[in-house]
């Protein structure tokens, strides 16, 4: 029986991600000549550290970067401000995670810094929508490590068994949360780019237990699973 499910935020509960601030930040980057991609590689290697927990703040993190790019003072605030304001959260999706509220707990699983996050949700007030908040800065380890979705359990005092995690992202959330037992939902967001096309070999390998192609779709699907 099905007591608890969670929700990936980026590409899930979301439609947006980094690189939807490319232009703003690329404005913003024009003083100091450096471009976009070269920006946004650096940029995201240190993310990772830092949604991980390894780096403790932004100015620990802007500081490894300006030292990375050889570019100091970089303009941290307007560049995370542009990073927070790229993020879309469609009404229906918040809509399906209130239904789901109903019968079960719901609960958000994301890699992110918890800094990040909360202008979001505040937002879209959505400070209520969830049982419990799960941001790997504040546990210590990202997605795939299991620490993280014992961490998730743990919140809501659920199995894995009686639990659905529900993402787009199939090697770095659906993998891992299978093996750790928990009952899988890909979201199918489609799409030709690299990143989709990974995704769709990843998809030959390894099976979910139910596929969708909206978030929507999940209200009925998880009575079947």
């Amino acid at each position: 029986m099905i007591k608890a499910i969670f929700f990936d935020w980026g590409h899930t509960l979301t439609t947006s991600g980094f690189r939807n601030a490319k232009e703003k930040i690329s404005n913003l980057l024009r003083p100091y000549n450096l471009i976009w991609d070269d920006f946004y590689l650096h940029f995201k290697n240190l993310y990772e550290i830092r949604s991980s927990g390894h780096l403790k703040s932004d100015e620990e993190m802007f500081n490894l970067l300006g030292k990375i790019t050889g570019k100091e003072n970089l303009p941290l605030k307007e560049i995370l401000e542009a990073v927070v304001d790229s993020t879309v959260i469609p009404q229906e999706n918040i809509k399906t995670v209130e239904k789901l509220k109903e019968k079960y707990k719901v609960g958000l699983l994301t890699n992110n810094v918890r800094e990040w996050l909360e202008p979001s949700i505040k937002r879209y007030k959505i400070e209520n929508l969830f049982d419990t908040i799960i941001v790997s800065s504040e546990v210590g380890a990202r997605k795939p490590d299991a620490k993280i979705y014992y961490a998730a359990l743990k919140s809501l005092s659920v199995k894995p068994e009686e639990t659905v995690f529900v993402s787009d992202e199939l090697s770095e959330d659906l993998v891992a949360a299978k093996g750790c037992g928990i009952k899988t939902i890909w979201l199918d967001i489609g799409g030709d780019d690299e990143w989709n096309k990974k995704e769709r070999e990843i998809a030959k390998l390894f099976k979910p237990d139910a596929t969708i192609k909206n978030l929507q779709e999940a209200v009925s699907l998880i009575e079947k699973i």
